[in-house]
């Protein structure tokens, strides 16, 4: 093998192992991304049970006579 051919592989070489080295880094950033939008839908799975519960509680009999009345009714 001459020199040239020799400069010419080596260049291919540096060539595909950037290739692979970006496609690798772009998996990780794809990675990230995926683990991200699923805190965000943790998060909003989160709020709105907290809000569910906050409107259950306004929702909630507040007197005792309201109570008593939800009880005789059947609801409580």
């Amino acid at each position: 093998m001459s020199t040239a051919n020799l400069a010419i592989l080596g260049v291919m070489l540096l060539v595909g192992v950037a290739s692979a080295l970006g496609l690798y880094k772009a998996g990780g950033n794809s990675q990230k991304a995926v683990t991200a939008d699923q805190d965000v839908k943790d998060a909003q799975s989160q709020v709105a049970q907290q809000q569910h519960m906050e409107q259950r509680g306004a929702d909630a009999p507040q007197t005792v006579d309201e109570l008593l009345n939800a009880l005789d009714k059947g609801q409580a």
